[in-house]
């Protein structure tokens, strides 16, 4: 007879609950059949004080509380306190955290700590423990991970107040994650500028970021070059377009992304981040 998460889950149910009788599900149906607990008459199942001593018998022999807890919101090692699942209640194992990096030849600025990363390595941090800590005018979110990895060999050029920013990478599903990194940038609340393809998609992330004020990339001469000499993807423009398209006409031109949203429309093509790795070209605010 197999005892789960889910039996362990209706038998806590019914032991934090004054009620005697409750209705059969399929955890109580087999709490009855596999265990002879509790009596089915018609649709509802009946405990009587015995049946609930003996619940609590049976949560005890096979490692579980007797009480409901909220497995989503606990650590691993803190469920094996009530449960044996160190995986039940799911939840993500990355919660809160962030992939965080300088640009070359630059520190991470914390409190009155500087770290100093070698090229191609990040820290992987729980933004919580380090967000009221953290010493960078700004930020810049990186939308793909061998840009993020390889920022070192982007060449970037920033006002004088930007020059030392925190590079965040916006996360997948492997390393950070894009909910993590949109909670980090809300609690800091700094300017941030992100580092995304020249497409749709890429300006569909910036947008979402809190505290957005403008996108890197080549300035607007060297980007009419790319677009006009073999850089540019017209499939990219024209897969991206029915999704992200309509709600992108609607930009204000006030917004920061409508400079490179006007490039992108008006050669309708799109140019990846990765051309920018190990180029001669800076990087800057497209205005």
């Amino acid at each position: 007879m197999m005892f789960d998460q889910r039996l362990a889950q209706a038998i806590q149910n019914v032991l934090s609950s004054n009620e005697s009788r409750f209705t059969v599900n399929r955890s109580l149906n087999r709490l009855v059949q596999d265990y002879a607990i509790g009596t089915i008459r018609g649709k509802s199942v009946y405990f009587t004080d015995k049946d609930r001593e003996d619940m609590r018998m049976l949560l005890l022999a096979k490692g579980y509380s007797f009480d409901r807890a909220n497995l989503a919101e606990m650590e691993r090692n803190e469920r094996l306190s009530v449960t044996p699942n160190e995986k039940a209640g799911g939840g993500a194992v990355k919660k809160n955290r962030v992939s965080i990096k300088p640009l070359h030849g630059q520190s991470i600025l914390l409190a009155d700590r500087t770290i100093d990363l070698p090229d191609c390595c990040h820290l992987d941090a729980d933004w919580t423990g380090i967000a009221d800590q953290l010493r960078h005018a700004c930020v810049i979110v990186v939308e793909n991970y061998e840009n993020f990895n390889l920022i070192h060999k982007t060449r970037f050029e920033l006002p004088e107040k930007f020059k030392s920013p925190l590079v965040v990478y916006r996360g997948d599903a492997n390393e950070s994650r894009l909910d993590a990194v949109l909670s980090f940038l809300q609690h800091i609340n700094l300017p941030v500028f992100a580092f995304v393809d020249a497409d749709l998609a890429g300006i569909n992330i910036a947008m979402q970021l809190p505290g957005l004020v403008g996108i890197l990339s080549p300035d607007r001469a060297e980007l009419e070059r790319q677009f006009m000499h073999g850089s540019a993807r017209q499939d990219l423009f024209y897969n991206q377009y029915p999704v992200y398209g309509p709600s992108l006409e609607r930009m204000p031109v006030s917004h920061c992304c409508y400079p490179l949203w006007a490039l992108i429309e008006k050669h309708k093509a799109c140019i990846v981040q990765e051309r920018w790795i190990s180029s001669e070209v800076f990087c800057t605010i497209i205005l």
